[in-house]
């Protein structure tokens, strides 16, 4: 390994041995069928590349207790994801949550997410829009779910209407609400509900940040200019 850098010898070392191992049968017998010049074979570059992928997503990790330079094991986020039904699934649903979500679900959501709690992750986040709701609305704390939504958005006399949209519109301002928190926060509050695929629950998180968006547009119409 003269040729590689110190830092990435296990690397180069695990590289190296999987092309020998892909190598067809009839060139097994040859000594050094590969050597550290080999390390740009396509093959060697298409491990070296899931390996990055790998590390980007944090399912692996530096050893820190290994003696051996450039030694990588599982991360524990690494070990949960594989013990996932659809692996697939979670990464792809995590990687929707790498968006600029809104602040206030943001952190508490990526977390619970990681987690596997994507239960608690889709109703902590429909959770902040109906408190968001209830904040701007000036309603009571008796007021929620969709109850809460119907009396923030009423076309006619909502504190929350859009006096800017036709009524139409509002109307529909008020269905989205409603319809969002009657479907994907009011069962969670009652009962236990399971997401199968962790996309849907990435969704319902998206769909709040869009929700809560929408209520900071709106925010920025009632509040007295500074």
């Amino acid at each position: 390994m003269a040729d590689v850098a110190p830092k990435y010898d296990q690397r180069s070392s695990f590289l190296l041995s999987r092309l020998r191992e892909d190598a067809p049968a009839a060139q097994q017998p040859q000594a050094r069928l590969y050597g550290p010049g080999d390390l740009d074979h396509p093959a060697a570059r298409a491990y070296n590349e899931g390996w990055e992928w790998l590390a980007a997503r944090g399912l692996i990790t530096q050893s820190a207790i290994s003696e051996r330079r450039d030694w990588w094991t599982v991360s524990r986020l690494g070990a949960r994801v594989a013990r996932e039904q659809n692996p697939s699934a979670h990464l792809r649903s995590a990687a929707l949550l790498d968006a600029d979500l809104h602040p206030t679900i943001g952190e508490t959501v990526r977390s619970l997410f990681t987690q596997g709690q994507y239960e608690l992750a889709a109703f902590e986040a429909m959770r902040q829009v109906e408190i968001r709701v209830r904040a701007l609305a000036g309603a009571t704390d008796r007021d929620v779910g969709t109850h809460l939504m119907r009396l923030a958005f009423d076309p006619v006399a909502g504190p929350l209407a859009d006096p800017q949209q036709e009524k139409g519109e509002r109307q529909a301002t008020s269905d989205l609400f409603a319809g969002a928190m009657g479907t994907f926060k009011n069962p969670t509050s009652h009962r236990q509900v399971t997401y199968q695929d962790p996309s849907e629950a990435s969704e319902v998180a998206l769909l709040a940040d869009l929700l809560l968006r929408i209520l900071d547009r709106r925010a920025a119409t009632l509040s007295p200019a500074p």
